[in-house]
């Protein structure tokens, strides 16, 4: 098996379909047996990916979940967390 030592980073920037406009994007982290990710996403893609993370935690195949906003405080507003 092999051990990732380094974190793993995934961005995506969205845009409104409307406006055009970037999307405010949120940055999720949490560990797993294959390290840390890291993934920026608007907060629709927070919701649906912080289900999946959810049900990992549960399982205890992932830990130390947190939701960044763009000023780097901790965040908790989305639902799937709670």
């Amino acid at each position: 098996m092999t051990v990732l030592t380094t974190p793993r980073t995934h961005t995506v920037r969205r845009r409104d379909r409307r406006t055009g406009r970037f999307v405010k994007t949120f940055t999720l982290t949490y560990s797993d047996k294959d390290g840390t990710h890291t993934r920026r996403l608007p907060a629709r893609g927070i919701e649906t990916v912080g289900r999946i993370i959810s049900r990992h935690a549960e399982r205890g195949e992932a830990w130390d979940i947190a939701v960044h906003d763009s000023s780097g405080d901790v965040t908790f507003d989305f639902a799937c967390f709670t």
